[in-house]
């Protein structure tokens, strides 16, 4: 007989972007009845269950899993931005499939352990010592990080691209149930923003997984102070930069692979420039459009992150999955496969049983 988890009714339906109200519609039944489906009041009849997985476009296996969802706070730190709710479920859900797909992927694959530091603010220092820390202990030389993603995902700390129908969501971070740290990344944002993204969430895991933390501390300020010295160290860029003009500006995010604006201010941070100063240029700035898109010339390329692509390649061409095979192992169809993963010819070594 077959046993139906009911949360994966409710993480199908909110992964898809429907309302309790639009799949019952769907359903040609009372949101009434889905209630009761949802809450595990009620079975559902094969009838209905079978166009819960035509309409959700997920194999009935997907109902069957007992794996545990996560809860929002168990996911990341919300943003003081305003989402829309159906945007923001869709993309936990999405994440929590992901996630689920990932502890089974890596139960046949073996990826580097996470190396990850673990701060207490109120205990062992500020934001910036803790990045301080971190570039010691995963032995980064003094100077720009050119390659963010590989030296994180070497630490054994996956990165997912990921589409988080928003442009005001940039990036968020989990556990697995196994601990395996994950930053999951607007697959849209420039390459700029991506480096300071991946940097803002390695601080959230760095500080704030699994601690309590008082509501007056910020967070998010506190993330981004770990990544703006993790990326742009104060003593370094003191001594590098000759000025905060645009021409300044613009050299300097050639090296540093950052932002115009967040060096803009990175320099007001330290102290290296007045208020006025500050203003005055970022008025510039935004005059030339430069707030929302720097000179084209300046691109920074987006880095690209590998060790997912090497868990997957593995399982086709060292365990001889097929894409079906996979599809199935994970609980959804093709195209979902085909949306979240890809392969690419690298290597991993494969866990003895």
């Amino acid at each position: 007989m077959i046993e139906i988890n009911s949360k994966m009714i409710v993480l199908a339906r909110e992964a898809r972007g429907y309302t309790q109200k639009e799949l019952a519609e769907l359903l040609g039944i009372t949101q009434g009845s889905l209630s009761k489906i949802e809450k595990g009041i009620q079975t559902p009849s094969d009838e209905v269950l079978s166009s819960i997985c035509e309409k959700l476009e997920y194999p009935i296996t997907f109902f069957e899993q007992q794996d545990k969802v996560y809860n929002p706070e168990l996911i990341y730190f919300r943003r003081r931005i305003v989402i829309k709710k159906k945007i923001l479920l869709r993309a936990e859900a999405t994440m929590n499939i992901i996630r689920m797909n990932i502890e089974r992927l890596l139960s046949s694959v073996e990826v580097p352990e996470a190396n990850l530091l673990h701060w207490d603010v109120e205990e062992h220092g500020t934001p910036m010592e803790a990045a301080q820390m971190l570039r010691q202990r995963w032995k980064i030389p003094k100077g720009r990080i050119e390659n963010l993603t590989k030296i994180i995902e070497d630490n054994g700390i996956l990165i997912v691209p990921f589409d988080f129908g928003s442009e005001k969501l940039d990036g968020l971070s989990m556990y697995t149930t196994d601990n395996q740290p994950i930053i999951f990344v607007n697959n849209k944002i420039p390459g700029d923003r991506l480096r300071l993204t991946i940097g803002h969430e390695l601080g959230h895991l760095v500080m704030h997984f699994g601690r309590m933390i008082d509501k007056i501390r910020d967070v998010e300020k506190e993330a981004m102070g770990f990544a703006a010295e993790l990326l742009v160290p104060a003593k370094e860029f003191v001594n590098s930069i000759e000025g905060f003009d645009l021409r300044a500006l613009a050299s300097q995010k050639m090296y540093w692979l950052v932002s115009m604006g967040a060096l803009l201010f990175r320099g007001k941070e330290l102290n290296l420039i007045t208020d006025n100063q500050y203003r005055y240029v970022w008025q510039q700035m935004a005059m030339l459009g430069y707030k929302t898109n720097e000179p084209a010339e300046l691109k920074i390329p987006r880095e690209k992150p590998t060790l997912l692509k090497e868990i997957m390649e593995m399982h086709i061409t060292n365990l001889g999955y097929t894409r079906n095979e996979i599809a199935n192992m994970l609980n959804i169809g093709l195209t979902d496969l085909q949306e979240y993963y890809y392969s690419d010819n690298l290597k991993l070594r494969i866990l003895k049983a």
